[in-house]
């Protein structure tokens, strides 16, 4: 049974509905080692969620009975829409496959997220931070509870935790910490297994996301077929510092998704990972004395 002070409930939903709306405290849920069936809504702030899993199945290519595509932004297993939430030995998969598109495991759209000793798994675009762009490349491409929100810079932390997925399964435009985790890359058997993150950081934020002392791995028989990053965005950034890189990861480490102008704009940088970053895509920026300072700088209590 999924437990919130002394209380039971049936569903983690029914449990969330029971804090109030202004709560202030810190409201712990334990999952009680339980496996949630659930698409669920985090909407209530100072909320933690500990020791389960959350699991559910949706993929963008599903036709509604409406007869619309169901969408990137409609296929989350677990969406944080509040402020100070907290992941705490928890697993959320979205066990949909890689056949059926994009499929969000966890999309955060709430300020100081922590996530920690826990495995957010999917294949195509795990993780979604906000905010989103502030255009769609085509009609109906944000469609779901995202879609009409304001754009708010959104920043999120991750430590010794486990993220895996194939297709840009970190993505979006908030500022995202990743601390000792590991970042596995999923093989779906292509010439081209994937791409970790695809930031959409906007033009006037310095940092996107930011992978210190991680371990970026994959799947057996992957070697040479994965690229770090690809601009979502023009303005995309990634920075990578004292990681150990896998075998997956191409030389050239990085994509510009046909966005040969964002060269110039988006911000990749690379340090300390013991690759010989001259076989680096041209265009990789250098890493200066601000990026070191504000990197050491960082902790999940004031990540900003």
């Amino acid at each position: 049974m999924i437990s919130l002070q002394n209380r039971f409930y049936r569903t983690l939903s029914e449990a969330i509905d029971s804090i109030p709306e202004d709560n202030h405290e810190e409201a712990v849920i334990d999952l009680n080692g339980e496996t949630i069936h659930e698409q669920v809504t985090v909407n209530k702030p100072h909320v933690t969620l500990k020791n389960g899993t959350v699991e559910y199945d949706l993929g963008a290519y599903e036709i509604l009975s409406d007869g619309i595509k169901r969408g990137t932004f409609r296929t989350y297993t677990l969406f944080i829409d509040a402020d100070h939430v907290k992941l705490d030995n928890v697993n959320v998969i979205n066990s949909n496959g890689h056949h059926e598109g994009q499929a969000i495991a966890l999309m955060i759209d709430g300020n100081d997220f922590v996530a920690e000793n826990s495995l957010i798994s999917s294949y195509q675009d795990t993780i979604f931070l906000a905010p989103l762009p502030e255009k769609e490349y085509e009609a109906g491409g944000f469609r779901g509870p995202l879609e009409d929100r304001k754009r708010i810079m959104r920043n999120a932390w991750f430590e010794n935790c486990t993220v895996e997925g194939s297709v840009d399964f970190i993505f979006g435009g908030g500022l995202g910490v990743f601390h000792d985790c590991e970042i596995r890359s999923r093989n779906i058997d292509a010439e081209i297994n994937g791409y970790v993150c695809a930031p959409s950081t906007p033009e006037n934020e310095k940092y996107g996301f930011i992978f210190n002392e991680c371990d970026f791995t994959s799947e057996k028989d992957m070697d040479d077929s994965v690229y770090l990053a690809r601009p979502w965005r023009h303005y995309g950034k990634c920075f990578i510092l004292n990681s150990k890189i896998g075998s997956h990861i191409k030389k050239e480490g990085y994509h510009d998704w046909n966005k040969p102008d964002s060269h110039e704009t988006c911000e990749f940088k690379e340090y300390n990972t013991g690759e010989d970053l001259a076989l680096r895509v041209s265009w990789l920026k250098e890493v200066n004395k601000e990026d070191l300072k504000y990197i050491s700088s960082l902790n999940k209590e004031d990540k900003k």
